[in-house]
């Protein structure tokens, strides 16, 4: 191992000799499927054989420098120049893997491969030279060697503890998702039998309906108690359902929380290895949401199912009660249910009729009028038109007259009058230098004869002049 550390990294500073940009020797690389060597002169840098294995073959790839061809074994070991120029092409070849193409594995196996074997000869080489004569020509081979090891052993140690960290942090992460996986694993097989209920669920709305309209008045008492009843079995099961939902989303979200915290100081380590951070919580968390939603949906249906049948019960029991009495009881009931509604339409048209006598409300910082809400009203009250049309002892007579007078003069605003101050609105806009794209959305609208909807957008308009 301390051999083939000292091929990692020795080309920054602490070099024990000076890089020599273009040293003789080769570059050779082999990708792990392929049997070939590609091989260029150092001159071309190791990027050239890198490109020629990685075109040849798929990753890992591993490089290695060799000796100037012909060289032979014991000149080269014995010659201080030689050498430097190899550990030098050494140092080219493994960094290019680590900081040019940044691949772990590839470095593994630059490490361990070729040039691995490479030193081993070199080194064995040099021992039996050392056994046969006192000349101690590998001295510098040697030392440089283990200086280079040496330099080196910090930064591996190093690294092979915080990926040791974080494998730690990724297993403990995988062992307090587990329970929470099993448990998710239930809701999501109890949520699936809860909603295949909603038919059946339905159904028996239907008949409570059904009874409910045939029952008498003394039947209509247990019809109510049957409907509610069904609303409160309706939501007993959903309602245990969300609450076990939320739990489990709040647990995932802590953890999810807890190990974005665990991980965030060792992003550069893994940013370095290529690794990726698993995404453990977010795919649940989604599913748990969308079971949440449909659980709260189906209960209002429910509800508002409940409720309206609960008010047809109530009105069925006043009809029957009405049937009952004497010709002049029920006719006593019309003419008062007719004057309460002629009443409450007459304060309905003379609020209408007051709410369209004071002028727009204005905006807070540029005071320019907001239009929408009028436009509205206007709307509104037009719509009521044919409803007064014909004069007589309508219940609606009291608020028609009230509103007669006002219908041409809506009319008449609605075709001009809001067009032009939403206009001279725009044009105050244009003015203060609001985005052109917004304006002529609104332009467009009301060219289009979309009065009300230019309305809207206008103020929106406004309202993003302002910042509000």
């Amino acid at each position: 191992m301390a051999v083939a550390a000292l091929a990692l990294g020795a080309v920054g500073a602490g070099c024990l000799w000076e890089r020599e940009e273009h040293a003789p020797g080769r570059f050779c690389a082999q990708s792990n499927t392929s049997v070939f060597e590609h091989c260029v002169d150092a001159s071309e840098g190791p990027g050239s054989a890198w490109s020629e294995a990685e075109a040849n073959g798929e990753l890992p790839i591993q490089m290695w420098a060799v000796e100037p061809s012909g060289a032979m074994l014991d000149d080269f070991a014995a010659d201080a120049a030689a050498l430097r120029a190899w550990f030098d092409n050494i140092d080219r070849a493994v960094a290019y893997v680590r900081d040019e193409q940044k691949n772990a594995e590839s470095l593994r196996a630059t490490l361990h491969g070729r040039l691995l074997g490479l030193l081993l000869k070199s080194r064995q080489r040099q021992e039996a030279i050392l056994e046969e004569e006192p000349v101690r020509a590998a001295d510098n081979f040697r030392q440089a060697m283990t200086d280079k090891a040496s330099a080196e052993e910090e930064p591996l140690a190093a690294d092979k503890q915080a990926m040791a960290v974080v494998q730690a942090i990724f297993d403990e992460a995988r062992s307090d998702a587990a329970p929470l996986q099993s448990r998710y694993a239930g809701v999501a097989a109890r949520f699936a039998t809860y909603r295949a209920t909603e038919a059946a669920e339905t159904a028996a709305y239907a008949a409570l309906s059904e009874q409910a309209s045939r029952s008498g008045i003394d039947g209509l008492d247990g019809a109510e108690q049957a409907v509610l009843a069904a609303a409160r079995e309706a939501s007993r099961a959903p309602n245990e359902l969300a609450a076990e939902i939320m739990t489990l989303a709040a647990e995932l979200q802590a953890l999810a929380v807890s190990f974005d915290e665990a991980i965030a100081p060792h992003e550069e380590v893994l940013a370095t290895h290529g690794a990726v951070v698993p995404d453990m919580t977010s795919g649940a968390l989604r599913s748990l949401s969308a079971m949440l939603g449909y659980a709260q949906r189906r209960v209002a249906r429910s509800d508002a199912a409940a409720t309206a049948l609960i008010g047809g019960i109530a009105l069925r029991r006043q009809a029957l009660g009405v049937l009952e009495g004497d010709e002049g009881a029920r006719e006593a009931i019309a003419r008062s249910r007719i004057e309460r509604a002629s009443e409450v339409f007459g304060e309905g048209a003379r609020a209408r009729v007051e709410a369209l006598s004071a002028a727009p409300p204005v905006s807070e910082k540029l005071g320019l009028p907001l239009l929408a809400e009028r436009c509205g009203e206007l709307v509104a009250l037009v719509q009521m038109r044919p409803l007064c049309e014909a004069a007589g002892a309508s219940w609606r007579e009291a608020g028609c007259a009230a509103l007669r007078g006002r219908f041409d003069a809506a009319e008449a605003e609605l075709r001009t009058g809001l067009p032009r101050k939403i206009a001279a609105g725009l044009a105050a806009l244009r003015e203060k230098g609001m985005a052109a794209a917004a304006l002529d959305a609104v332009q467009a609208r009301l060219d289009a004869g979309d009065v009300k909807g230019a309305a809207i957008a206008y103020d929106a308009a406004v309202r993003g002049a302002e910042g509000t």
